[in-house]
């Protein structure tokens, strides 16, 4: 497949914490992992395979109040190794409901590699997750400049070619448009003294969306914390200001990994749940929630997993797993979807349900639980 052209390294990050570039992951293909090679590694039941007992489902905490537990529902999938040959599914017992892929830069939200004839999802009819990119400010291009109109054309071609190339599918496609906007990675970064301009530039995509592909859905998504760019010497920001207004979002994002700090124990998890960043925005998954209650519009958790860099701490993914079981739906401040990412890259540190994982408990944890 074509690389992208933002597969390029990035600079040296800076000393604060900071997530891992996406843009090796553009037009990755889904991993040739054999079904029965699954089953063997998991001790699953798969296409005939042997037929040992899957641990049940843990269970989460009694509620405080004692009122019983009644499991949500959301839609949960994956991205990534196994899931276009359908080993991922297989290994975890159920069907995915929803994936995920990325075209995060300016060559790629046009060419949109994985869902052309014989690509990943080029039979992909479940809703899908697509990550477009923006703007690229390393190319000089600024969010000023989006917000006059300079890159409507593009935005409109790439609008354009997803709703075509999408055609009649059932699934719902949503478009996470300039995702991680909050991080120092991107080209499509947002420092602080441009969120005037972002939200106008957002208000703009949003017109065409509504336009050329009014089924889709937008999804503001954001890093787990902001990062400042210190080599642009930003102040940094409070992502909660990037909120471009009602009517101008469906769904809220959040790209969540086990990392700064890791989860290695429940109370870890509890600590998490409630912390914020520097600025004073939300960082824990239950903040993120609780921002999307207070705007109307349900949550989504686009790329989770844990960080084999971190270790192997299968109790985030039970956590994570409970969090979803609890908070599921379609409503306010509910989780719409969820989406493990799976995508062998940075030396495997994400890969979960893998032959090739890093983090085997976690793997043995993920694929006892009833997603």
């Amino acid at each position: 497949m074509p690389p992208s052209t933002s597969e390029r390294r990035a600079a040296a990050p800076p000393p604060e914490p900071h997530h891992p570039t996406r843009r090796r992951a553009i037009g990755i293909g889904a991993g040739a992992v054999a079904v029965a090679g699954l089953g063997t590694w998991l001790g699953v039941r798969v296409l005939g395979g042997s037929e040992e007992p899957t641990p049940p489902p843990s269970a989460p905490a009694p509620e405080p109040t004692g009122t019983p537990f009644v499991p949500a529902e959301w839609m949960s999938g994956a991205a990534g190794e196994g899931v276009a040959d359908g080993s991922y599914a297989a290994a975890r017992g159920s069907d995915l409901d929803i994936s995920a892929t990325w075209f995060d830069n300016n060559e790629a939200m046009l060419k949109q590699y994985t869902l052309q004839p014989g690509a990943e999802y080029a039979s992909w009819s479940k809703p899908l997750d697509v990550a477009l990119g923006a703007i690229d400010l390393d190319d000089g291009e600024s969010w000023a400049r989006a917000a006059q109109g300079a890159y409507d054309d593009r935005w409109r071609e790439s609008l354009t070619r997803l709703r075509d190339t999408w055609g009649s599918r059932p699934g719902t496609v949503y478009i996470r448009f300039a995702h991680e906007l909050n991080g120092n990675w991107y080209g499509w970064r947002v420092r602080s003294n441009e969120v005037d301009d972002f939200k106008t530039a957002w208000a703009r995509y949003r017109a065409l969306q509504q336009e050329i592909f009014p089924a889709s859905k937008l999804v503001l998504c954001m890093n787990r914390e902001t990062v400042r760019d210190e080599k642009a010497g930003d102040a940094g920001i409070d992502w909660r200001t990037l909120y471009p207004g009602d009517g101008l979002v469906d769904v809220m994002s959040v790209d969540y990994y086990n990392q700064f700090p890791s989860v290695e124990s429940d109370e870890g998890w509890e600590a998490a749940m409630v912390l914020k960043d520097q600025w004073g925005a939300p960082k824990g998954l239950q903040g993120h929630l609780d921002f999307a209650r207070t705007v109307g519009l349900p949550l989504a958790v686009s790329e989770w997993s844990g960080n084999a860099e971190e270790g192997d701490m299968p109790v985030f993914v039970r956590r994570m797993h409970d969090f979803f079981t609890r908070h599921g739906g379609t409503g306010a401040g509910q989780v719409l979807y969820e989406i493990q990412f799976n995508v062998d890259m940075d030396g495997g540190q994400w890969l979960l349900v893998s032959p090739k994982t890093r983090m085997p408990e976690s793997a043995a944890m993920y694929t006892s639980l009833a997603w």
